[in-house]
């Protein structure tokens, strides 16, 4: 009568792989695990910038180029519209409608700083050759607004991606603001004046504020995680020999 037992007689291939790859699932996994917690400080951050009070920005002169200090932050401003500097970034949708953002050149009061105003969203209609009709104010007016990035959206600017529809108006199909001051000749401020829904001279301003993110790296690394356990498991069941 014979028995059978089991015995861990690993191979040399699938050591030398599983040596070699389990740790870089392990530091895939540990890795996602810091940027889920990068992205839970800067929400931290984004909440305490939103909650602050607004900043004047025609007072505050030192903050203007501080990018990394004022985004996310509310700000007022007052001056006034460049009437003949408008810009429409394409492809953006509202209730699935196609449309575009307006940015309009604003000239701070008393000073020479420019900021690019994002005044909303307006739908194109049924003729893209047609430049959608809109006002804009003359004389200083007072904004609030939200200090954001530029988007992230599109391709970048250059070449065919950039149509003169008007002697007023651009069409675009990515914001990059060292081509829209060389295109207008006007120094722009490096970051985007986002119109808030309760100030006037806007258009369709339903804006989506940013989640922390850090679910989707939290996923990321349970995937990785887990891929590496998988990893252990086929080696150690792979390697099990019965010998009798």
């Amino acid at each position: 009568m014979q028995t059978a037992r089991w015995q861990f007689n690993p191979g040399f291939w699938p050591s030398v792989i599983t040596v070699l790859v389990l740790p870089v699932l392990v530091s895939l996994g540990f890795w996602q695990l810091d940027r889920a917690e990068q992205k839970r400080e800067l929400y931290e951050q984004f909440k305490t910038r939103q909650e602050a009070e607004a900043i004047d920005l025609n007072r505050n002169v030192s903050i203007r180029k501080d990018k990394a200090e004022i985004i996310w932050r509310h700000i007022k401003l007052a001056g006034d519209f460049d009437r003949q500097k408008n810009i429409l970034l394409d492809n953006q949708v509202h209730n699935h409608a196609p449309g575009y953002y307006v940015f309009t050149a604003f000239r701070l009061a008393h000073d020479q700083d420019w900021l690019l105003i994002n005044r909303g969203w307006l739908p194109v209609g049924d003729d893209r050759s047609v430049v959608p009709r809109f006002s804009t104010p003359s004389g200083e007016v007072e904004l609030i607004a939200v200090a954001t990035d530029v988007p992230s959206t599109g391709i970048l600017l250059g070449g065919e991606n950039i149509e003169k529809l008007n002697k007023e108006t651009l069409r675009i199909q990515k914001v990059d603001i060292e081509e829209i001051s060389r295109l207008t000749g006007l120094k722009f401020l490096p970051f985007i004046a986002r119109l808030e829904p309760g100030s006037d001279h806007g258009f369709v301003r339903e804006w989506t504020l940013p989640g922390s993110g850090e679910e989707k790296h939290l996923g990321y690394a349970f995937q990785w995680f887990a891929l590496a356990l998988t990893l252990l498991i086929i080696y150690v069941v792979v390697n099990f020999k019965r010998v009798k």
